[in-house]
């Protein structure tokens, strides 16, 4: 790994400078405001950078570390700007093992077996859905078991097996649990045994029943006499910077300059300069926050705007450190609504830890992205029926803003039952 520090007037120019120097892969370690040594409080101020990049150490870094370092700290920024700090050579200088080293002598290790590590996940992955499957028939067995109980929606009145139809078309589609459990009580309430052999008049049950059982968020609205704050979260790769374009195209004729995007994802540069992109695009102005004293300072900076638009690095799930981090940025008395995005394509085991370790963020509602990349899409209600929370945008490819809808249910109950559809963005601000 290198390490290098970055010196510029303005944020823009540093970051295009570590972009140039390591590419779009480059890690941000630190950023501070400094002054150039010898004019005090009077001297121009100066963004300062220090960024890493995986990769071998460069020949041009110091044989003396530790001394190198301890001068760098003591020494002005103008004077170290261009000098590289080697990762290997700070561990080798204080005689510590390296724990890179450590690891790639474990990979090495494991490659030597890499087919058969290859061989065991896919083995891993069979098992895991052949038991999905498993715990699918079993739990709507359970539920069947307890609809027959006597006086359980009186379906001893209709000899009980007449059900198993109606459980194995929602396994069809996807549907689990919690969600068959509600839609078969419902059967049992609304269905004879003759309704439930018929596809037809199952079809226009299920779709009626998944309407009213799928809750949906308000969308952002234009008359809202107070600032709206929107963060997107959730892990990486999901589509959450793309998904905060397509909200402010969308809103962008509502709101127009009243719209402020807002990204506290510096972890990578290419987020950076992504959104930095799209608002130049949009004429919108795009601000980077490094911490939650500069959120705020954001926040008071455009009291005026109705719309702020805030974009997040992604946490995994795992990480409950990292996400209480990001935690500290979303204070309550800041009124910053967090929205979770996940992925459609997702396994469902996985959606529901990560909805478990964000929910320390307040969440108010999900929103679900590749949707394109899907063969079914029972995860929607699943997800929303065992977590309770509802559902605000649907997001199919990458065009901004057109692959953006606001969740609307009886489309998501039509999207869960197989009818075609399209997403589209002109209701995504007032609908």
């Amino acid at each position: 790994m290198q390490v290098k520090v970055f010196e510029a007037e303005d944020m823009s120019s540093a970051l295009k400078k570590v972009r140039e120097a390591f590419g779009p892969d480059a890690l941000i370690l630190s950023t501070k405001t400094v002054r150039r040594k010898g004019l005090g409080l009077l001297g121009k101020p100066m963004i300062e950078i220090t960024a890493a990049i995986d990769g071998p150490p460069d020949s041009s870094s110091p044989a003396d570390t530790e001394t190198f370092l301890a001068s760098q700290l003591k020494s002005s920024p103008s004077s170290h700007k261009h000098d590289d700090i080697s990762y290997e050579d700070i561990w080798r200088t204080n005689n510590m093992i390296d724990p890179l080293t450590s690891e790639v002598q474990g990979l090495r290790e494991d490659l030597e077996s890499s087919n058969l590590l290859s061989i065991r996940g896919e083995i891993e992955a069979i098992k895991d859905l052949v038991q999905g499957f498993a715990t699918n028939i079993s739990d709507m067995n359970k539920v069947i078991s307890t609809i027959r109980e006597p006086g359980h929606n009186n379906m001893q009145a209709f000899g009980g097996d007449w059900l198993a139809p109606v459980a194995s078309e929602l396994a069809r589609h996807g549907i689990q649990a919690e969600a068959t459990e509600r839609i078969l009580q419902l059967a049992g309430e609304k269905l004879t045994p003759k309704q439930a052999h018929s596809k037809e008049f199952l079809d226009d049950f299920f779709e009626e029943t998944i309407t009213d059982l799928v809750q949906v968020h308000r969308p952002i609205l234009i008359d809202s006499p107070v600032q709206k704050r929107m963060a997107l979260v959730g892990p990486t790769g999901v589509g959450k910077t793309t998904t905060i374009a397509k909200l402010a195209a969308a809103c962008l004729k509502q709101f127009g300059q009243q719209l402020v995007l807002v990204t506290i994802d510096t972890y990578r540069i290419a987020a950076v300069e992504q959104l930095k992109v799209y608002g130049e695009i949009m004429n919108l102005e795009v601000e980077v926050v490094m911490s939650p004293k500069q959120l705020e300072e954001v926040i008071d900076r455009h009291q005026d705007k109705k719309l702020l638009l805030i974009d997040t690095a992604g946490r995994s799930p795992r990480d409950e450190v990292s996400i209480q981090e990001l935690a500290d940025f979303f204070r309550p008395e800041l009124k910053i609504e967090s929205h979770l995005v996940l992925a459609a394509t997702a396994r469902e085991k996985e959606l529901y830890e990560t909805v478990k370790r964000f929910s320390m963020l307040d969440l108010k509602s999900f929103i679900f992205t590749k949707l394109d990349e899907c063969e079914s899409f029972g995860a929607l209600l699943n997800v929303h029926t065992k977590n309770n929370y509802p559902l605000s945008y649907l997001t199919d490819g990458q065009k901004v803003p057109e692959d953006l809808m606001v969740a609307d249910p009886k489309k998501i109950a039509g999207l869960i039952m197989g009818k075609p559809y399209h997403l589209r963005s002109s209701n995504a601000a007032t609908a």
